[in-house]
């Protein structure tokens, strides 16, 4: 794809009279500024800090009659609690805090299309790749501690005994089908941000009076689904990790 520094990254150059200079390789020579280069790590971290402030500012304004703020917050906690209990039922709570961090991470970071001046990170591989790796790393430490790490890598040999050499053939499948969820959890999120973007921003230029609202408001519902998708197969993948049944 193209690169389009985004707005915020071209003001910020502008200010900060950041020098421009041709990256070899890359968007054909054009002339761009660390900033505009890294635009998609600048809105990444953005997201994070917009997800620690806002969580920081429910945690301080807990009460018993909550707003509207703290009543969302434990509607989202509340939710992605019921589904990983559902989906780890042992011990399923101590992982909520990863869950929930990675999923306001990944949602606020689709959600600046929406915003006049930034951009998507996630509609960069770069950042999806990122995303999936951390769970990747996540979940299957805990499936080592839960397990042992020889019981737990011992399972991808399969059930059946060891002089039947079946795990021969049965050890790489496994493997191959563990590591490739990295590129299926990365490239799943990456492809559908980054494909929304484009669509969004060519309907923009072709009738920009009539369509910003409806587009706004499916690019949050496109959002939200594409969060919820990225946090399920988390769950998913972590349960089969920390799961008695291996």
């Amino acid at each position: 794809m193209e690169h389009h520094p985004s707005m915020l990254s071209q003001w910020l150059t502008l200010v900060l009279h950041l020098t421009r200079h041709a990256w070899p390789g890359f968007a054909h020579g054009e002339a761009l500024s660390f900033l505009e280069r890294y635009d998609n790590l600048l809105n990444a971290t953005l997201a994070a800090l917009l997800a620690m402030l806002i969580t920081g500012l429910v945690r301080r304004g807990l009460t018993r009659v909550p707003g509207p703020l703290q009543q969302m917050a434990e509607s989202i906690v509340g939710g992605l609690r019921d589904l990983t209990v559902d989906s780890i039922p042992h011990h399923g709570e101590r992982y909520l805090p990863f869950i929930g961090t990675i999923t306001l991470f990944v949602f606020f970071n689709n959600i600046f299309g929406l915003i006049p001046g930034l951009s998507p990170a996630t509609s960069t591989w770069s950042v999806t790749l990122a995303a999936a790796l951390v769970v990747f790393a996540y979940y299957n430490f805990h499936g080592m501690r839960e397990h042992g790490i020889v019981k737990y890598w011992s399972h991808f040999a399969g059930p059946l005994p060891w002089y039947t050499f079946m795990w021969i053939l049965l050890l790489p499948l496994e493997l191959l089908g563990l590591f490739s969820r990295i590129l299926s959890h990365s490239l799943r999120l990456f492809g559908n941000i980054a494909g929304e973007h484009v669509v969004a921003g060519i309907f923009f230029a072709l009738m920009p009076l009539l369509l910003p609202i409806p587009m706004m408001v499916l690019g949050l519902f496109f959002g939200l689904v594409q969060t919820f998708v990225f946090a399920l197969l988390t769950i998913i993948y972590l349960s089969g990790a920390v799961s008695h049944e291996h």
